[in-house]
């Protein structure tokens, strides 16, 4: 015979007898014991993967500290060569003329036709130096403008490419094959 246990519950799936209350009570027991036990295990996971997480950040900040301690000690290296580099640049009285000339020679090898220079200075705060921009237009060949290139990047001169455009509304204009390029180019001179 059933008796309702929980006079307050009246569905029928709480009703049990007084044989199968021990069994509830230690089903119910199993269960707090088993829950205490996957809560313990898992506070070890979780206390397990923050010690995990806590060493390799650790690892990673001493990394960072050794990388800036190898960027510190290299300062006066670099400086030193930035100073090198800074001395071998023209004096900005004489280096318009230099790089005009060295420009004009390098067309003329190659069989470029230069159709315009512009030079635009400004200074470089900081140091004794000024950035020359020199926007220019150049006719010819594929291959001579390749060359011209290639002179650019072993002169003694700093050169940095920094635009080059096809003029794509000549193209058809003059003998076949040849190109209309608009450059931009970067170069610096030290200050007198």
């Amino acid at each position: 015979m059933h008796r309702n246990v929980c006079p307050v519950i009246e569905d029928e799936s709480f009703r049990f007898d007084v044989e199968t209350l021990p069994d509830f009570v230690w089903g119910c027991f199993a269960e707090s014991a088993f829950s205490y036990d996957m809560r313990r295990h898992f506070h070890g996971l979780v206390v397990e993967g923050l010690q995990c997480g806590i060493e390799k950040s650790h690892r990673a900040s001493q990394l960072d500290v050794k990388r800036a301690s190898d960027i510190r000690a290299k300062i006066p290296q670099v400086t030193t060569e930035f100073d090198r580099i800074e001395k071998a640049l023209p004096v900005a009285g004489v280096g318009y003329s230099t790089i005009d000339q060295e420009l004009t020679d390098y067309a003329k090898d190659t069989h470029l036709q230069v159709a315009e220079k512009k030079f635009q200075e400004k200074d470089i705060p900081g140091r004794n130096l000024s950035e020359v921009i020199i926007e220019s237009t150049v006719v010819g060949d594929y291959s001579g403008i390749v060359r011209f290139l290639n002179h650019l990047q072993r002169s003694k001169n700093t050169y940095i490419v920094d635009t080059l455009q096809v003029d794509t509304a000549s193209s058809g204009q003059g003998p076949a094959g040849t190109l209309k390029i608009g450059l931009k180019i970067l170069t610096y001179f030290r200050k007198a």
